[in-house]
């Protein structure tokens, strides 16, 4: 195995911009690498701008950077095969999404599509960095709950951030799951263009 860096540019139906074409989700992190103040600001701001129903902004993602306290919290709430490897990451960024709008529960799956569509710009924002991100759903929802405290919020999900790493020294159950090729349904199954489904 090479110290090379895996690139794996998703094979299209039709031309995409290399910040979607080229996004994929790796398991595999430089722990040596940090991200500054300033950057973590730039992934909070993308997160903020993201559009949202009525403008109403229903979400808060916490983001906690290698080396503290909060971030050793975070990965004890990840399931076991996850603390395996997002540790290397240089922050994990646990999302919420708001429970109640003025006292009024809201309605979930509204505010989990709105939390889905800042999670995605923020990925996209990882991308134009440099980086890359990871989503997970193998977590511990009400332990990261306590960890970040998200009162009247609920945990969406958590995303490893970081720089790439290499393949080298890497056990061979992770470096399998890396090589893996991509692959998604044919484009009839996902998307229909002036007809309805058949």
């Amino acid at each position: 195995m090479t110290n090379d860096l895996l690139n794996k540019p998703a094979e299209t139906a039709a031309e995409l911009h290399p910040l979607i074409r080229d996004r994929w989700s790796p398991r595999i992190f430089d722990s040596s690498h940090h991200l500054s103040l300033e950057e973590v600001q730039s992934l909070g701001e993308a997160f903020r701008w993201s559009a949202s129903s009525f403008n109403q902004q229903p979400w808060h993602v916490v983001f906690a950077r290698s080396g503290s306290d909060l971030f050793q919290g975070v990965s004890e709430g990840l399931n076991e095969f996850n603390q395996q490897w997002a540790t290397g990451a240089s922050v994990l960024a646990v999302v919420l999404a708001n429970q109640f709008e003025d006292g009024s529960p809201r309605d979930k799956a509204a505010t989990f599509f709105d939390a889905g569509i800042a999670s995605s710009q923020l990925v996209t924002q990882v991308e134009a960095m440099g980086l890359k991100a990871h989503y997970m759903g193998g977590i511990e929802h009400d332990a990261l709950s306590i960890t970040v405290n998200a009162v009247d919020r609920d945990v969406v999900c958590v995303i490893a951030i970081g720089k790439q790493g290499s393949l080298a020294n890497q056990t061979e159950k992770l470096v399998s799951r890396e090589i893996t090729p991509r692959s998604r349904l044919d484009p009839t199954a996902i998307y229909t263009i002036d007809h309805k489904i058949a």
